[in-house]
């Protein structure tokens, strides 16, 4: 089934392109032809179950890494450039998290507290840097939402910025397999392989797909 919004348009050419690179292109056919429910979150878990039946776990993480939602590139061409000039990490890490501090305070209104608490846990575009690893913690979509309720569910469904499954969350519905958020990861894939113009690893430490309270990638460069 295809959805009418562009945004789902997108992400389904996002998961064929994937299958093509790992020579599965047929198997988004399946897909298509198969899964037949209008309902978005029983999609998602459809198409999980014949992922998992038809490709191995590595290429599961790969096709959901390239349906990731892409950081700009205007904003990280000189980090990228820094990198080329330095080849040195924790420098180029030091500007990316700058970067993100200055546009998540505004973005999110955020107060000093609230920025000493994305710092000291890792949270936010950047992580924490530790030898040549980056452990990543995404901050929750509904920043202050998500710290104003002690109810769990609600919690994951104002941390999820997943449109295609947060809905689900907060219903104490049934979650989808977690290796669906490296949809999640290939983000912070796609960002350090730009900068470094390598490639990189990415593997997914905590999601709350798995019952954790944030979801937390480990990015190794």
């Amino acid at each position: 089934m295809k959805y009418n919004d562009p945004f789902e348009k997108q992400w389904q050419d996002k998961l064929k392109a994937g299958l093509t690179k790992i020579g599965k292109a047929d198997l988004f056919n399946d897909i298509i032809e198969h899964i037949q429910t209008d309902d978005r979150v029983e999609w998602n878990r459809q198409l999980m179950t014949l992922l998992s039946a038809n490709l191995s776990e590595a290429e599961i993480k790969l096709v959901m890494c390239s349906c990731a939602c892409l950081a700009p590139k205007d904003n990280l061409a000189h980090i990228r450039d820094e990198y080329v000039k330095t080849k040195n990490i924790p420098h180029v890490h030091a500007m990316l998290q700058q970067q993100f501090e200055i546009f998540i305070r505004q973005y999110k209104k955020l107060d000093d507290n609230q920025m000493n608490f994305l710092r000291e846990n890792g949270w936010g575009m950047a992580g924490k840097l530790r030898d040549n690893v980056i452990y990543a913690t995404k901050i929750p979509k509904d920043f202050h939402n998500y710290f104003s309720t002690d109810d769990q569910s609600k919690k994951s469904y104002y941390y999820c910025h997943c449109p295609r499954i947060h809905e689900m969350l907060g219903k104490n519905e049934k979650t989808i397999d977690a290796n669906y958020c490296y949809c999640g990861a290939g983000y912070y894939k796609d960002l350090w392989e730009y900068i470094t113009q390598n490639e990189v690893k990415v593997e997914i430490i905590k999601s709350i797909m798995d019952g954790d309270d944030v979801c937390q990638i480990a990015i190794y460069l």
